[in-house]
């Protein structure tokens, strides 16, 4: 998995006891991805003593990849759950800012669901809530698997290609198999067929009847080979696919080495600002990139003169490659770099890019 950037996700669930409880056993079974670092949860309970509890929810929610809607009835019959926070999600959501996720904790009424998340992912899986499955840690798992690929989906660049050629394989083997059992059952019944006919009856007709069954043998054995050799076949029909990748036939095709070697952090400039944080569009001081201004996410940009290409976004991180003036790159993150105990209002600004390698277009 790509994790070069945590992936925030927001738990959002009723005060009722038993809903935290078993927010509590899901934040469990999510450890494992947190402390491989892939993903940074946050809820209620993280407020600091002394901070405004309303104002550090809205700000984590709408700084969320993921939010999590962990639905029961308390949660559909609190005004504030029901109002103010399903209502920024949902404007999160439909502007592509944030996923989210349904987690069904008790059984409700799921028209509501239906009409207003048409296309949201909801887990476990079939839309059985948590409290139908015996135990509940295999609901658990399954939704902590779930979460994993939304991430792995959020954080891996060539996440698609992967699953769609995982998907081809998956087809191909099941047309593959069954015909290359009933091939070897045919053959064996066959050739036992033609032994027990040529030791038991030399009969002119039975001998004619032999050399039919072995034309049959060769003809099945003909057409099972055109079959495997038209299976290998689809791997380059998908790999025309424009949808998937585009490339002419000069183009070199890029393995998977190449994109993780030309996908790294660069320092792209300087901003004004003490807070650190990063507004797209905002002008760059002594910046690295054309246009110098802090570019969206997935936009392409031009590096204006030589910079390093680095594994992580700090200094001292493996050196990948040298980008050189002129190159494209594609923007996946950017964020800034505060160190502390420093007293300029100046903070550099790194983004994590993909070089074009002939794969981008402006």
């Amino acid at each position: 998995m790509f994790a070069n950037k945590l992936v925030k996700i927001f738990y959002c669930c009723s005060d009722f006891a038993k809903d935290e409880e078993m927010r509590q056993q899901l934040e469990e079974h999510l450890s494992i991805l947190q402390r491989e670092r892939v993903i940074q949860g946050w809820h209620r309970g993280m407020i600091s003593p002394g901070k405004e509890w309303k104002s550090e929810t809205d700000n984590n929610l709408k700084s969320a990849d993921i939010i999590l809607l962990l639905i029961s009835s308390k949660f559909t019959a609190s005004d504030y759950h029901w109002g103010d926070l399903m209502k920024q999600a949902m404007k999160q959501h439909t502007k592509k800012i944030s996923r989210i996720i349904i987690i069904q904790l008790r059984p409700v009424d799921n028209y509501w669901m239906k009409a207003m998340f048409p296309k949201v992912k909801v887990l476990p899986d079939n839309g059985r809530p948590i409290t139908e499955w015996k135990p509940y840690d295999k609901a658990f798992k399954n939704i902590a698997e779930g979460i994993r690929k939304e991430a792995e989906e959020l954080t891996d660049p060539i996440y698609h290609i992967k699953k769609v050629l995982q998907n081809l394989w998956e087809i191909m083997m099941s047309i593959v198999k069954p015909i290359s059992n009933a091939f070897i059952y045919l053959t064996k019944k066959s050739f036992f067929s033609f032994i027990n006919l040529s030791n038991s009856l030399r009969s002119r007709r039975y001998r004619r009847s032999n050399k039919i069954l072995v034309k049959v043998i060769f003809i099945l054995s003909g057409i099972f080979m055109l079959f495997i050799l038209q299976s290998h076949n689809i791997s380059e029909i998908f790999s025309s696919e424009p949808s998937v990748i585009t490339r002419s036939e000069s183009s070199p095709i890029i393995s998977s080495t190449q994109i993780r070697n030309s996908t790294g952090w660069i320092r792209i400039g300087k901003v004004n600002t003490r807070s650190g944080s990063l507004t797209d569009g905002e002008p760059l001081l002594e910046t690295s990139i054309s246009p110098p201004i802090i570019p969206s996410l997935q936009s392409v940009v031009t590096v204006k003169y030589e910079v390093d290409l680095n594994k992580e976004k700090y200094s001292s991180s493996k050196l990948l490659q040298k980008l050189k003036p002129g190159e494209k790159v594609t923007i996946f993150n950017v964020e800034s770099m505060t160190k502390s105990g420093q007293n300029s209002p100046f903070v550099e600004v790194m983004a994590q890019v993909r070089k074009c390698n002939q794969t981008c277009n402006q």
